[in-house]
């Protein structure tokens, strides 16, 4: 099966989320560096990688590109160094093999200093001296509220007992603790703009995040949910449609999360043999709006295009014919013919 890639599918699209992200920080140039240690049998070419994202289309869909690399020496050690760093942002380092190192942030001018120890993933820092001021924030922000034995086995574990009503007041209080730690933190100091954006909708992303998916974790076990109207708060706070926030991983999280319960709160009522992505596309356009209902619909195309029927003996054109109604539902509700590309473009 021949996929174009989705970056060259819809290169023609989302011109307003381009502008928009270019326009968003300016920073004169200067030269960041990147040393550290690594176990050397991680790569077998003696290379590493530093991946960012290059332009929107490539944070829309999630897509880095390795832009720098540095020779592997024998004893572990690499170095990075480009001269031209004009924003602050956030990149991964890797191998072709794996990545090691994932959303660390810098800004112009910085000199990290990245030793990881350990010769399985995931990797861990020997010190958080020297890696830059928001990375530090984050590790220790990480020990605090997802590594801690106790508080994770709270978060992890104890949690799934609790009722709806109870997990959405332990959740409201976590995300309250991690504002009042970062505040804290951060007091009587200036922040990056790009990482005080990052944080502030990543936490609240998250949050909504985790009040979703407890509902999903309930219903697999086939748990009672006893809900009221209050436990959806999180729809006051996060936003489906927000370019700023797509370098934030929870944010296209949670357009999948929200699509799925939307669907969920649904599929008892549907008329049997209703396909579950027909329906998705019919909910994406009647509770999202602009880049999420987008993304929701790309998402939807791809799950599609990877699904069981689309390797079923005899079902290849029956299964084209579905693909091509989805694409239209999409082109119709966003005014986007890049969806229809896409369909075009999926074949053998």
């Amino acid at each position: 099966m021949q996929n174009l890639t989705v970056k060259n599918l819809f290169i023609f699209s989302f011109f307003f989320i381009i502008s928009s992200c270019n326009n968003l920080y300016k920073f004169s140039s200067q030269k960041v560096t990147i040393e550290g240690e690594i176990d050397p049998s991680f790569t077998n070419n003696n290379t590493i990688y530093f991946y960012q994202y290059t332009d929107s289309l490539s944070l829309y869909f999630n897509e880095k590109t390795a832009t720098d690399s540095c020779i592997l020496q024998s004893d572990g050690s690499f170095k990075i160094e480009i001269s031209n760093w004009p924003k602050s942002g956030f990149f991964d380092l890797g191998t072709k093999e794996l990545v090691f190192a994932r959303n660390f942030f810098l800004e112009p001018g910085d000199h990290l200093i990245l030793n990881f120890k350990g010769k399985e993933m995931p990797l861990s820092l020997t010190n958080y001296d020297e890696i830059g001021k928001y990375n530090q924030f984050l590790q220790i922000f990480n020990d605090t509220f997802y590594r801690e034995p106790t508080t994770k086995r709270n978060y992890f574990v104890i949690s799934n007992y609790m009722l709806a009503p109870d997990y959405a007041v332990f959740i409201d209080k976590r995300k309250d603790k991690q504002f009042i730690f970062y505040n804290n933190y951060f007091k009587n100091k200036k922040i990056d703009s790009t990482f005080q954006y990052y944080f502030e909708h990543e936490t609240n992303y998250n949050w909504a995040n985790d009040k979703i998916y407890f509902l999903w974790k309930k219903r697999i076990r086939m748990e009672e949910v006893p809900l009221d109207t209050g436990y959806f708060d999180f729809l006051n706070i996060v936003n489906n449609d927000d370019a700023k926030a797509l370098n934030c991983q929870g944010y296209s999280r949670f357009i999948e999360l929200y699509l799925k319960e939307l669907y969920q709160e649904e599929i008892f009522s549907l008329p049997k043999g209703t396909p579950q992505n027909l329906e998705k596309c019919y909910l994406a356009k009647k509770h999202l709006q602009g880049l999420g209902k987008k993304i929701a619909y790309y998402n939807i195309l791809r799950d599609e295009m990877r699904s069981i029927d689309a390797n079923v003996e005899g079902n290849y054109e029956h299964h084209l014919i579905f693909v091509d109604s989805l694409a239209k539902i999409a082109y119709n509700a966003t005014n986007d013919a890049s969806f229809l590309q896409y369909a075009k473009s999926y074949k053998k």
